[in-house]
């Protein structure tokens, strides 16, 4: 299902009172921690971790790394990841007690970019992992998502290069390829989705959802 999110964010909702969930944010490629730290200032999760990694190194080994990072605080894990962060963050699914989850603008379906640029520039890992026929998507297509996933799909910043109508970076409809997570739609660029109030609302309405849903199952 796919939904438009134009709601202002709403003053006074936007401390998180759980700490049953740590928050574990993953940013995209080549950007840093610090890429997070508008949404993070609004959100102020009690228990959370900014995770980081080198985009130069293969992927394999970077998920192994985060892996190795996260698990030393304590589960479960609301994941929130950027871009090639999202697609990271699919993965740990499979190695964390993952409980939910948002990624912002990831493109699940690869990207069409990447599969020209290799050739020009073959050895730049990056291109290497996010093409449409990359081991990373490859191998996130197989995985069966078993918790609540939203992904917010940035739709303004078209240009002409990307193989489809795109946010300046990834394509609308890689970004929408995966038809397991719910879909919504915000009218920013793949960057201006950083600094959103309407992404920091979808952020906590999501997490406090799964918040609920724990609370639920326990007393059940």
């Amino acid at each position: 299902m796919i939904k438009r999110w134009f709601s202002p964010l709403e003053h006074g909702i936007i401390e998180s009172g759980s700490n049953e969930l740590t928050v574990i944010w993953v940013h995209g490629a080549n950007q840093s921690g610090l890429s997070f730290q508008y949404l993070r200032s609004l959100t102020r999760f009690k228990n959370e971790l900014v995770v980081e990694y080198d985009t130069s190194h293969k992927f394999k080994d970077n998920l192994e790394m985060l892996s190795d990072e996260i698990l030393k605080v304590r589960g479960p894990y609301f994941m929130i990841g950027h871009s090639l962060g999202g697609l990271y963050a699919l993965h740990l699914t499979k190695h964390v007690d993952v409980a939910g989850a948002v990624s912002i603008s990831t493109p699940f379906g690869g990207s069409w970019t990447a599969d020209w640029a290799r050739f020009f520039v073959p050895t730049y890992q990056l291109f290497r992992d996010v093409g449409r026929r990359s081991i990373p998507i490859k191998e996130s297509q197989n995985i069966k998502l078993e918790v609540d996933w939203t992904q917010i799909v940035s739709t303004k910043g078209n240009v002409p290069y990307h193989g489809g109508q795109n946010d300046g970076v990834c394509t609308i409809k890689s970004m929408k390829s995966r038809k397991d997570m719910e879909l919504i739609e915000v009218p920013h660029t793949h960057f201006e989705v950083m600094c959103s109030d309407s992404v920091v609302k979808i952020i906590l309405d999501r997490y406090q959802k799964v918040v609920r849903t724990i609370k639920t199952e326990n007393v059940i």
